[in-house]
């Protein structure tokens, strides 16, 4: 019907089928099979709506005339009507029905005809029962048991959308009074909507802006039938659309701030445009908006749209004399990022009516317009762009600064003096005028003064005026626009004097500007070599741009690796590998598959063959390569994992051998360090290894001889390899712990396991290849049976207990309890017995060795088991023959996370366990089967359990990791449904912190509510739990608040910790 001629000459020929059809589909859709409120509804409803829009002349006698009414058509619009009244569909749906009915109305012969049929149907909504004469079909009243109030906006929303002017406005007979449906049906209707339909704002106020521009399509029609002004200055229809505007000016609904915003143009234009026919001279209305808009607070938005509204009717002037003080107030809004834009308009609002206003008086030269502007706007944009507020500076130059010089181009020589200082404010703002100039005009000569001043700014002290200039230097309004020589030339000049910053956002700034700067230089010598000149390019100078391009990149390319020396501070290292990464993602044709923008350009491979043919842009050579490497064995995470990042992403697919065989012995040096950085280090090289080699590589490496000649896949080589070296180091740890921790400490094995299992790709799409599951299935295995030994192990070490055998106790011990152990292992390890120990009041070198091996081990323990299970038990994984990680082994991890959070007392082994713990949760909690989900849930009753019983462990960490327990299971649940776990947990937190205390408590105890106190506290600390905790506030601060008074003091120092988190 809609795009061929021959099929709606086939429906006109068989109409009465199609009717048929339709009536007999959306009976059945109201049936309730399919569900009401699927496709087939909206199908039907909407092929009843291209009918009646496409074949109006054919449909039309079935309705209008007695001899052609149809039967089938009448019981069709009795369907129409139960969806109407909310027969099981949803609200797109009705609301579509509206429009249909009102293309029905619209065949009309008779413009009274019409409007008497939709008049009943509101009628009838008042009723709710009795028969509907609708044309010469006859309806009876929809049996639906509890009306929900929407179908009276179906009915408005219809009219208003598409009902035809003559039947909106022709006169309704029953009336005493002049009446239409616009004026007497409609807008009360829509009134009555806005104050009921909670649930549906947006659509009211959709309405509502909908009413308004009909009334004002419809005002010579109202004129003749009313013969009188529709919104006089006393009538009520005005009182009330007034109020309807500003009482909903605020509301937070999403999209109906902008149906009232232009419901307040409509209202202004229809007011006026009734001045003007009725020749009404005194117009109050606007002064009435403008002295309400002046007495509200700056701070509500709601003010700056009507006041836009009404400067183009009062005039600049009269807007600026009665409101002195908004220039400032808008000053003010400059620095609120909600408020910003409304304050924009009403600056852009008053300077085009100010400019305007002089042309119109004939006084139109832009000196005297530029002078206008000046008196009035000048302070405010000079004290915007010279704040000190970041902010401000930037909200100004955005929002105003750059639409100004397009309004009024020569305001730039005001603005320019005025920032003519040496002060760092004048020198900030001069930039920015001079990049909204650039911005504007599309190219900025630099030469005079301005060049020195330029060369004065980036050399400036602050950073800000600094990264300013060099965003001058780099941005262009067009990507293809080329650097001219100046540009190159100050940009060698800047950029190796600021490698040194301290400051990382301007590491990040400095780079984000360089990257424009590149993608210039790229897109413009794009151009050059497919025979277009770029933007701003002169014919004769095109091949001088090319080399000068292929040579400013070669030379960045040069200080970049030149700054990655292993005797350069890590300022420089990581500014020269930011700097670094831009080159190779704008001038490689490396292809990034997780972005979505970016790319390098299809003819990339033309600008690069022709820069090497120069001899430049060798980006991946060996010297490049080395220095990269380097940086892997840096002491900082930043440094090590950027580089390994650049080396896999751009560099070849394989390392040259000889390469990789001594970075592997290396890397298995590095990780038997007892140093936590160079074990880090040993683990981001042994990652980049893997991921850069090939089948050939694994070969030669001297990898476990098992695992390198049985094992198919890389990634399983690896893993292999790494156990076995993990276990050989525990074996060397039950011998003598203080040795292993000197010469091969386990926590290097663990963090290798862990980034190349959980962060290299290739590795975890081998875990989905069927011919592979067992192998990892049985690796995965003893990897996590190793994990739960090391950790009974070490946490039993530091309580004088050898052994996965010993003991759990159900406290972590003291710090006193550690040291005494840890100075038994020391002895121990040296062969001496206790009698010899000396006391001191520094940890020797022996005890911070077996600290460090055993809470960094633990640590990655937790981290490696949490990222794991996220990763295996991810929704959305393919069916396998059998889990990667089956039930006995995840309830295996689980005792290790509460085995750690229970007996460990060392802060920051616990959080780093608590970031693997909460995603092992959340991976279980959120998994379809209920038996994985047990496991948490099991946990939060065992951890509930435990503390109603006194616990003996000191006070000193507030429970030690225990309330940390209870707060990675109950963040593990889905954020976006209801929090089962979370309700329960707090529930029984709050009824043990309520029970009375014991007559004589032991001061030396955690006593039960004492507990559930900081793991209430715990749960508020949470940053993930916020929302979801607000309907407990109220018993919980009762709680904190009631527990200041208690005698015990533990009760009182955990409440106001309670008390202080919110």
């Amino acid at each position: 019907m809609d795009e061929s001629s021959l099929g709606r000459q086939h429906w006109r020929q068989n109409l009465a089928l199609l009717l048929q059809r339709l009536a007999t589909t959306l009976r059945w859709v109201l049936c309730g099979q399919p569900t009401p409120s699927g496709t087939w509804g909206y199908l039907v409803i909407k092929a009843c709506l291209q009918l009646f829009q496409v074949l109006p002349k054919d449909v039309a006698p079935l309705v209008w005339s007695a001899e052609g009414k149809s039967e089938t058509l009448q019981s069709l619009l009795g369907l129409l009507l139960e969806v109407v009244w909310g027969k099981a569909l949803n609200k797109d749906t009705r609301l579509l029905v509206g429009t249909a009915l009102s293309m029905l109305v619209n065949m009309a012969p008779q413009p009274e005809r019409g409007a008497s049929a939709m008049l009943g149907l509101f009628q009838l909504l008042k009723q709710g029962t009795g028969e509907l004469k609708f044309g010469e079909l006859a309806v009876e009243t929809p049996t639906v048991l509890e009306p929900d109030g929407l179908e009276k906006l179906v009915l408005t929303r219809g009219l208003l959308t598409c009902c035809k002017v003559d039947i909106l406005s022709c006169q309704l007979e029953s009336f005493t009074h002049k009446a239409c449906l616009l004026l007497d049906v409609i807008f009360p209707t829509m009134c009555a909507l806005t104050k009921e339909q909670k649930d549906c704002h947006y659509y009211c106020f959709q309405a509502c802006a909908l009413w308004l521009q009909r009334l004002r399509d419809t005002l010579p029609a109202l004129w003749c039938l009313k013969g009188t002004r529709i919104l006089a200055q006393d009538a009520e229809l005005l009182q009330q659309l007034l109020q309807l505007v500003w009482s909903n000016a605020e509301t937070p609904v999403e999209g109906v701030s902008e149906f009232i915003h232009s419901s307040f143009r409509l209202l202004l234009e229809i007011y006026h445009l009734e001045c003007q026919h009725f020749q009404d001279q005194e117009r109050p209305l606007y002064q009435q908006m403008l002295q309400r808009v002046v007495s509200m607070p700056w701070q509500i938005k709601a003010r700056y749209v009507p006041l836009c509204a009404i400067v183009p009717y009062v005039g600049s002037q009269q807007v600026l004399d009665t409101y002195p003080d908004l220039p400032q107030h808008l000053l003010s809004c400059l620095s609120t990022n909600h408020l910003c834009p409304a304050a924009a308009e009403v600056y852009r609002a008053l300077v085009r009516q100010q400019c305007a206003e002089r042309r119109d008086g004939q006084r139109g030269s832009e000196e005297a317009m530029v002078e206008r502007w000046a008196l009035c706007w000048l302070p405010l944009l000079s004290q915007a762009l010279c704040s000190p507020l970041p902010i401000l500076q930037s909200n100004a130059a955005n929002y105003l600064l750059a639409w100004t010089l397009r309004q009024l181009p020569a305001t730039q020589a005001p603005l320019a003096a005025r920032f003519s200082g040496q002060d760092t404010a004048s020198l900030r703002a001069w930039v920015s005028l001079l990049k909204a100039q650039k911005s504007v005009a599309g190219a900025l000569p630099l030469h005079g003064e301005a060049l020195e001043r330029l060369c004065c700014c980036l050399g400036a002290r602050e950073e800000g005026v600094r990264l300013a200039a060099m965003g001058l230097l780099c941005c262009s309004p067009s990507t293809n626009q080329p650097l001219s020589g100046t540009e190159v030339r100050l940009l060698r000049q800047f950029l190796p004097l600021n490698l040194n910053c301290d400051s990382s956002s301007f590491r990040q700034l400095l780079q984000a500007a360089v990257k424009k700067a590149l993608v210039r230089l790229r897109d413009s010598s794009l151009a050059q070599l497919r025979g277009k000149e770029p933007q701003g390019t002169n014919p004769s100078e095109g091949e001088g741009q090319l080399a000068q391009a292929v040579g400013f990149v070669e030379w960045l390319l040069q200080l970049s690796i030149a700054s990655l020396s292993p005797g350069s501070n890590f300022q420089r290292k990581k500014t020269g590998l930011l700097l670094l990464s831009a080159v190779l993602e704008t001038c490689t044709d490396t292809w990034s598959p997780d972005k979505k923008k970016g790319q390098p350009p299809r003819s990339m491979a033309t600008l690069l063959s022709y820069a090497r043919q120069s001899g430049c842009w060798d980006f991946f050579s060996q010297p490049n390569l080395l220095a990269l490497l380097s940086c892997l064995q840096d002491s900082t995470n930043e440094i090590r994992d950027l580089a390994s990042e650049l080396l896999v992403r751009y560099f070849p697919p394989v390392f040259p051998e000889p390469i990789a065989l001594a970075l592997f012995q290396l890397a298995q040096d590095t990780l038997g360090s007892p140093r936590v950085q160079e074990a880090e280090a040993g683990a981001v090289l042994m990652k980049t290894i893997l991921q850069k080699s090939d089948s050939s590589t694994m070969k030669s490496l001297a990898l476990e001889a098992k695992a390198a000649l049985t094992l198919p896949n890389r990634g399983l080589c690896f893993a292999q390899h790494l156990l076995h070296m993990l276990q050989a180091q525990y074996a060397v740890a039950r011998q003598d712990l203080l040795q292993a921790a000197a010469t091969t400490p386990m926590h290097g094995a663990i963090a290798a396991l862990r980034r190349c299992l959980l962060q290299v790709p290739e590795v975890a799409a081998s875990m989905q290849a069927a011919e592979l599951v067992q192998s990892w299935q049985e690796l995965l295995i003893r990897l996590v049976t190793t994990a739960r030994d090391i950790t009974s192990f070490l946490l039993g070490a530091l309580q004088s207990q050898q052994g996965p055998g010993a003991d759990e106790q159900a406290a972590a011990p003291s710090f006193a309890d550690m040291g005494n152990a840890i100075g038994s292992l020391i002895m121990l390890g040296k062969g001496r017995g206790q009698e010899d120990e000396e006391d001191s009041v520094l940890l020797s070198e022996e005890h911070s060795l077996i600290l460090t091996c055993c809470w960094v081990s633990v640590k990655e323990i937790g981290l490696l088991l949490g990222g794991l299970a996220e990763l295996l038990l991810a929704p959305g994984q393919p069916a396998r023959s059998g889990p990667l990680l089956p039930l006995p082994t995840l309830q295996m991890a689980a005792r290790v996370f509460q085995e750690i959070l229970l007996r460990c007392r060392h802060w920051g082994a616990v959080e780093g366990c608590s970031t693997g713990f909460t995603k092992f949760c959340a991976a279980l909690l959120n998994h379809p089967d209920v038996e994985l989900q047990a496991i948490p849930q099991t946990m939060l009753e065992q951890g509930l359990e435990a503390l109603s019983g006194p616990r003996s462990s000191s006070i000193t960490r507030r429970a030690a990791g225990f309330p940390v327990l209870f707060l990675c299971i109950v963040s593990g649940e889905a954020p976006a449904q209801a929090r089962p776990l979370l309700t329960h947990c707090v529930q029984t937190l709050l009824a043990l912190a309520n029970t009375a205390l014991p007559q004589d408590w032991d001061q030396t105890l955690d006593l039960p509510q004492v507990c559930a106190l900081h793991v209430l506290q715990t749960l508020v600390h949470g940053t993930g739990l916020g929302s979801a905790l607000l309907w407990h506030t109220t018993p919980m601060m009762a709680l904190s608040l009631q527990g200041l008074g208690s005698p015990c003091w533990a009760m009182r120092n955990a409440a106001i910790q309670l008390f202080s988190e919110y």
